[in-house]
């Protein structure tokens, strides 16, 4: 009898030899084979767990061995401590039968020899496949090896050889560093191929296909019941019931092969628990470690990776290597990711980890209690034992009285003794206890913050973090608290009974309205206090709403045939329009607010007294449903938009016949006017929308490009614009005039279904079937915010009219209401369009000044609120702004090579230091007494002091050209950086210069210590030098930095210096150069600035890879990573009080980032209104279901909302 034979892998790739059992992927591998015969490289990247090296293995590779001769070369790994260039070489001249490799086999010459004896032997052409690159950027890899590998790949790439393909095949979270580290290798990078994971739908298909054909013996599985069991492993965060949803290919495997083999033994026939099979199948992969290494995996997991009540929670690559023994942490740390059992994820320039599934946790927090529980057993068994030798003891005393007393006297003595002791120890232990109990209440709620979060659940994220106990201790909660305010998070959500549909702002903006699918409409105050407004009466589904233009009334249209005109507040009965013989679909006010205007599938359109008195004016010509109907700005006409395929602009009052705009080829569905009424634009399910003269002459704009229905188009607020959504995924915004070609706004996933122009014109908010909205700016430059958290399709959204918030209404119905403003992070300080080259605080941290590009210095206050004082000279593009030590006054250098000194408060004329207006001012700044202003030429020429008030004549302190200056904390000196000799120069201009002579290279930074004493020096010799100011002895030189220094300033105490690297690191030394230094490391591009905190505890550092970090001096700890620029961080600096950074991107904006704790809290208390629902609360708080309850209540109710007037909300969390 044959041996059974399993069809599933587990978690292994699938190889060569599994070929006729690899299913489901035959689309996929085609259009990979295409891809890779199309281009020479070709970069394969997807998640973990995602299929690729069975794609290529099982699929691709036979497919381009058989069809197109191909040989290939393939590299499974990395080992650590093999060069990977002399790998590649090795395993071409083995795989190509080339010979023995050569002995220097890492080197470019070698690979091109390679290369060519390869043509030599045969002209099949060649794939490269090189899989788990990702293995070459893990932490401690040859960063030169690594260089020297994609170096010589770039070259092979080049190359003009027909027939050589490359594959580069990694995980997707280590794309980034691979394009960092090929950043300006264009044939690296310009093809890319994701794979993503099959869905639970595909993977039912092949399981039960692998379970019929391939197993032996054949086992018939149920569709039915492996659909339950893959959408038990499916991804988090999926939909339940979604067959689209995608599995975690790695559990599917797992759970597949343990359910085959149970079925195999006669076993599991009734339907299937994924859990006991992973249960098992952890045990199983911990033994095969053995019993060193699995007892060490076991303390890893039992002791870092689960909470106290068995949660998972996070633990960074640098803590779970310290945890294990070094000899077996690569081994252990590799196998328990392979098999799935642990999960990676980027962090901050390194890697975090994770159980791979919830189930996993409970099994580990088992096998912890078993663990526990074992070891409490024999510690009591030790105490019974010592109990019994100690009676022992005692019995054999018992030989005389006095012998015995004595005895007892020790005994109470000894027992008295140990009761201190162990009550002592037992009060040490409760409060440890105490703070272990805390500490894991607290990661197990950031955990769950973090998962919310990354469900599109941010607002209720923001309210569980704010549980968390001693946040300012918490390992990752300011990290956390920045990621959540960065993000758009709904001020409030406003909770239906039914679907919403269709939304409106009152014109006064304190009000909203929502229409819902199947129930009431709906009324709120904007500030989410109080009790709705139940507008209920309508029979079947309102498909429109609109308040009256005082605001006093609301119009609703529905199914029922009816519209109804309702008191806003809900009092009194509404005005029912009657006389419709089908479903009318919208109702909308006139101008006055007297009319309302109807559009019916009657075919009709009806201009109605808003009181319900007198007869209707009937709009009759049109030949199927009409769709919408609108007032002209003036009121006087009506346009209407019809199935029939054309638009109508009608006169009000019904007189005379109408316009007939005719060319659309299929329903128009909706039609605008332009603001001055003499235009109409017209979206019509034939793909395009088009621009008409309203009285119908002249030829239309036919604005065209879209690939699916047109559900929108409406005029920007000048008239000058018109943007468009379709049902193509985009929103187009083009020229009225049809000139020009469109901003294509595209990003979304599913039919756009609105779009609409903020009242300013300069931002367009989209809707989508994807469940998100997105706000634009109508430019087209920037990412859009995406304003997600719906659960399902978003069908509208609009501005309010002060155009400072956004409403949307969803399918899921809720209605949200946004900031227009974006998210609660970072205060942005940049004028319209503007390129800020500087910004720097006032001395008492309570204003920011900002230098323009195009010559407008502003001051702002930190708070945010208030218009900036505009200082503008427009006298040439601006290099810096600074305030003044008393924070009176602000010098702003100018690319004319002038300066000028201004009020703060932007009155009066400012004071011009007028120098050679060719050379351009590169910096400006004060005196420590403010009477004197600094300044350097940006490209040539010494710096200069200038009086404050302009009079006198500028001293220029020496002849070189300096890169920077500084003044002394006394005013008394000046010390410069210029090429290899920075020098110290008395600000009168009197005396010698000190010249600090020992760099190898350009110096790019000087300044002083606090007491002027000191000097430090950065250079490009990769040393930065402290030295005394007067030159004398010999100067502590910092060494050990790779790259460039580019900055170097001293802590307030001046004991210690901070540096900013080109390799990537910021380094903390002792100012007397003893001991070794704080290396500060994660960012990913040149660091090039880094300054203390004015308290000395905290380090600030810019770097090329877009973010600003904030670190510990003492490198303790993890750094919180602020990334708000799209391009380099080009500045940084901490506020006066340290409580808050200031960036400023290279590509525009000054950002402003709180720190503090207390800051936070109070921002991520006022970002959200909403209360934490019950099913939230029981699940992430641990309370009872009637606990839950009595706090969701008493958070409505502490907003003056009736939790009793709708049900609370639910959110589809668990899996």
């Amino acid at each position: 009898m044959s041996a059974p034979v399993n069809p599933f892998l587990g978690p292994q790739p699938y190889r060569a030899a599994d070929r006729e059992r690899f299913f489901g992927r035959e689309t996929v591998t085609q259009r990979l084979v295409n891809r890779i015969l199309a281009h020479p490289c070709l970069t394969l990247f997807g998640p973990s767990g995602a299929g690729k090296s069975s794609v290529m293995q099982a699929g691709v590779i036979p497919l381009l061995e058989e069809a197109h001769e191909f040989r290939t070369v393939r590299i499974d790994g990395w080992l650590a401590g093999e060069a990977p260039l002399a790998r590649l070489v090795s395993t071409m001249h083995a795989e190509l039968e080339l010979g023995p490799p050569p002995e220097q086999a890492g080197t470019a010459q070698a690979l091109d020899a390679a290369l060519e004896l390869a043509s030599q032997r045969s002209d099949r052409p060649v794939l490269i496949y090189l899989d788990q690159l990702e293995q070459l950027f893990l932490p401690g890899r040859d960063v030169e090896a690594t260089g020297a590998l994609l170096k010589g790949l770039d070259a092979l790439a080049r190359k003009p050889v027909r027939g050589l393909q490359l594959v580069l095949a990694m995980r997707e979270d280590y794309l980034g560093r691979f394009r960092d580290r090929v950043r300006g290798r264009r044939e690296l990078l310009e093809q890319g191929f994701r794979l993503g994971p099959l869905t639970v739908g595909e993977m039912v298909k092949v399981s039960c296909r692998l379970a019929t054909e391939k197993g032996l013996p054949s086992q018939p599985w149920s569709e039915q019941e492996v659909r339950a069991l893959m959408r038990q492993v499916r991804m988090a965060g999926q939909g339940e019931q979604d067959d689209d949803a995608e599995v975690q290919a790695a559990f599917a495997q797992i759970v597949c092969r343990a359910l085959w083999d149970e079925r195999a033994r006669g076993q599991a026939v009734e339907p299937v628990a994924a859990e006991p099979m992973v249960h098992r199948y952890l045990e199983a992969t911990l033994d095969a470690l053995g019993s060193d290494k699995k007892r060490a995996a076991r303390r890893l997991l039992e002791q870092h990776l689960i909470a106290s009540d068995g949660s998972r929670t996070l633990l960074t690559e640098q803590e779970a290597r310290a945890e294990l023994p070094p000899e077996h942490a690569d081994e252990v740390l590799t196998h328990l990711e392979a098999a799935a059992v642990l999960h990676a994820e980027q962090h901050q320039g390194s890697r975090y980890f994770e159980l791979g599934h919830d189930w996993l946790a409970r099994k580990v927090f088992e096998l912890k209690q078993q663990r526990i529980e074992r070891e409490s057993a024999q510690r009591q068994r030790r105490r019974e034992a010592a109990e019994r030798r100690r009676l022992i003891i005692l019995a054999s005393a018992a030989a005389g009285v006095a012998v015995l007393m004595a005895l007892l006297l020790i005994w109470a003595w000894t027992e008295r003794a140990h009761a201190e002791r162990a009550k002592t120890d037992a009060d040490l232990a409760k409060q440890e206890a105490v703070k272990q109990a805390q500490d894991a209440r607290g990661l197990a709620l950031m955990t769950g913050a973090r998962d919310l979060q990354s469900r599109g659940f941010t607002a209720m994220a923001t309210k569980l973090l704010l549980e968390v106990p001693e946040p300012g201790q918490a390992h990752w909660w300011t990290q956390l608290a920045h990621d959540f305010l960065k993000e758009p998070v709904p001020e409030v959500t406003f909770q239906g009974t039914n679907p919403l549909h269709v939304a409106a702002f009152s014109p006064d903006g304190q009000r909203v309205a929502a229409a819902s699918m199947d129930g009431p409409a709906w009324v709120w105050r904007v500030d989410g206090l109080g009790t709705p407004v139940a507008l209920t009466g309508h029979l079947g589904v309102v498909t429109s709403i609109e308040f009256s233009p005082d605001g006093q009334w609301v119009a609703t249209a529905s199914q029922d045939a009816t519209v109804r005109v309702w008191r806003a507040d809900g009092t009194g009965k509404p005005v029912v329009l009657r006389g419709y013989e089908d479903t009318v679909y919208s109702a909308s006010f006139s101008p006055d607010g007297q009319w309302v205007v109807t559009a019916s599938a009657d075919m009709s359109a009806q201009v109605r007294r808003a009181d319900g008195s007198g007869k209707p004016v009937m709009l009759i010509g049109h030949e199927a449903s009409v769709l919408s109907a609108r007032f002209s700005p003036e009121g006087r006409h009506v346009v209407t938009t019809s199935f029939d395929g054309t638009a109508r602009v009608w006169k009000a009052d019904g007189k005379g016949s109408p316009v007939v705009l005719k060319g659309h080829t299929k329903p128009v569905i909706s039609a605008a006017f332009s603001p001055d009424g003499h235009q109409v634009v017209t979206a019509s399910a034939d793909k395009t929308a088009r621009v008409w003269k309203a009285d119908g002459k002249g030829t239309p704009v036919v604005l065209k490009g879209h690939e699916g229905d047109v559900h929108s188009a409406a005029f920007s607020p000048d008239g000058h614009q018109v943007v468009t959504a379709a049902t193509d995924r985009t929103a187009r915004v083009w020229k009225a005039a049809g000139t020009g070609t469109p901003i294509v706004l595209e990003g979304h996933a599913d039919s756009v279904m609105s779009a609409g122009f903020s009242p300013d014109g300069l931002w367009v908010v989209t809707t989508s079937l994807d469940r998100t909205a997105r706000v634009w700016r109508t430019d087209g430059t920037a990412p859009p915010q995406v304003l997600k958290g719906h659960q399902g399709w978003v069908e509208d959204a609009r501005f309010s009219p002060d155009g400072q918030r956004i409403i949307t209404v969803s399918r899921d119905g809720t209605l949200r209401v946004w900031k227009a403003g974006g998210p609660g992070i970072p205060t942005v300080f940049q004028g319209p369009g503007e390129a800020i080259q500087s910004a720097r605080f006032s001395p008492d941290g309570s204003r920011v000044v900002t230098a323009g590009i195009e010559g407008v210095a502003r001051v702002w206050s930190t708070n945010g609120t208030g218009a900036p004082v505009v200082l503008d000279g427009r006298a040439g593009p601006l290099s810096s702004a600074a305030f003044s030590p008393d924070g009176q006054q602000v010098v702003t250098a100018f690319g004319n090579g002038s300066a000028r000194v201004w009020r703060a408060d932007g009155t009066g004329t400012p004071v011009v230091l007028s120098g050679d207006l060719l050379t351009p001012i590169g910096s400006a700044e004060f005196s420590p007494d403010g009477q004197w202003i600094l300044t350097t030429v940006r490209f040539s020429g010494a710096p200069q002091v200038w009086r404050a008030d302009g009079s006198g004549t500028p001293r220029v302190l020496g002849y070189d050209e300096a890169l920077s200056a500084r003044f002394s904390r006394d005013g008394q000196w000046v010390v410069t950086a210029s090429a290899r000799t920075p020098k110290v120069l008395r600000t009168d201009g009197s005396g010698t210069p000190v010249v600090l002579l020992g760099h190898e290279g350009d110096v790019y930074s000087a300044e002083f210590s606090p007491d002027g004493h000191q000097v430090v020096t950065a250079s490009a010799d990769k040393t930065a030098r402290v030295w005394k100011a007067d030159g004398t002895g010999t100067p502590v030189v910092l060494k050990g930095h790779g790259g460039d220094v580019y900055s170097a300033g001293f802590s307030p105490d001046g004991h210690q210096v901070v540096t900013a690297s080109a390799d990537k690191t910021a380094r903390v030394w002792r100012a007397d150069g003893t001991g070794a230094p704080i290396v500060l490391q994660g960012h990913l591009d040149r660091v090039s600035s880094a300054r203390f905190s004015p308290d000395g505890r905290q380090v600030v550092t810019t770097s090329g890879d877009g973010t600003a970090r904030v670190w510990r001096a003492d490198g303790t700890g993890l750094p919180l990573v602020i990334q708000g620029c799209e391009s380099e961080v080009a500045s940084a600096e901490f506020s006066p009080d340290g409580h808050q950074v200031l960036t400023v991107c290279a590509d525009g904006p000054a950002q402003l980032w709180p720190l503090e704790v207390s800051d936070l809290q109070r921002r991520l208390r006022a970002v959200n209104k909403d209360c934490l629902p019950p099913d939230v609360r029981r699940s992430y708080l641990d309370e009872s279901e009637e606990q839950a309850r009595s706090g969701y209540a008493e958070c409505a109710r502490e907003h003056r909302r009736d939790p009793l007037v709708r049900p609370p909300p639910t959110l589809k969390l668990l899996p």
